[in-house]
């Protein structure tokens, strides 16, 4: 075993040797302080620094480019945390609107959540969380705190899809405030309505309150509606036209109150 060991540094003995005066050359070198070490030194430093350079440049852009991806997904997680915190509290404003809106009601009202838009392509309508064994019926009327929605079409045990009043199937016997002109309002595309047979000896203004009349026998008297923006002559010569804007804004509801 000896031996072989003995072999293998005779056998490379110029190879060890070598490496042995270059380490030594090398530690000497780094070590020293005479001036042609320091010349060597700016002079290797001149020839790399060329291909220093670019090296660095690129180390630098790749280093940034990196800095502004982090950056970048920051920004957008902190605006999707403004978003959500947003959205949470108009959520909450709404629902404490519908809460005190629900406090201060002569009426029976159960509140339900709107699942998604009905299925019925006749009917323009919105499936809500609310059925049978909630007790509600059809023809109960729907609302918000903004004014009335519709009413209720069909029932299941624990679901129920109510017809909008912008479906065009729709009718509702109105009231225009002050004046006290009834009519029956329709819808009229978007948002809007009219409301025809308003006789034309009545004082109707832009800016008057629409309420239910009544008059029919599934929406109690007085819910609001509506607001009156323009009104024309109708081809009967003896009534008006009346339209106007719904107070709920139908792309965006939510919540809904089923009156019982």
């Amino acid at each position: 075993m000896l031996k072989r060991i003995i072999d293998f540094f005779l056998n490379r003995r110029f190879q060890i040797s070598t490496i042995v005066l270059l380490f030594v050359s090398f530690i000497i070198f780094t070590k020293s302080s005479h001036p042609v070490i320091r010349h060597l030194e700016i002079w290797a430093g001149d020839v790399l620094a060329p291909v220093k350079e670019p090296v660095v440049w690129f180390r630098d852009l790749m280093e940034t480019r990196e800095t502004n991806e982090i950056l970048s997904r920051r920004l957008i997680h902190l605006s999707q945390e403004v978003s959500r915190f947003a959205s949470l509290a108009d959520e909450n404003k709404r629902l404490k609107s519908m809460l005190d809106f629900k406090e201060q009601s002569e009426y029976n009202l159960l509140s339900a959540l709107v699942l998604s838009e009905g299925i019925h392509k006749s009917v323009n309508s919105l499936l809500l969380n609310r059925g049978e064994k909630d007790s509600v019926q059809v023809n109960d009327p729907i609302m918000n705190v903004d004014g009335v929605i519709g009413k209720i079409f069909y029932t299941g045990e624990s679901t129920s899809l109510a017809q909008l009043l912008i479906d065009p199937n729709s009718r509702l016997s109105v009231r225009i405030e002050p004046s006290g002109a009834k009519g029956i309002l329709q819808w009229y595309g978007g948002n809007r309505f009219l409301i025809t047979d308003i006789p034309n000896t009545m004082t109707v203004q832009p800016g008057n309150l629409v309420v239910t009349s009544g008059m029919s026998d599934i929406y109690p008297g007085d819910l609001p509606v509506g607001v009156v923006r323009e009104l024309s002559p109708a081809p009967d010569g003896f009534t008006h036209i009346v339209y106007g804007d719904f107070l709920v804004n139908f792309n965006q509801i939510r919540e809904v109150f089923i009156i019982l």
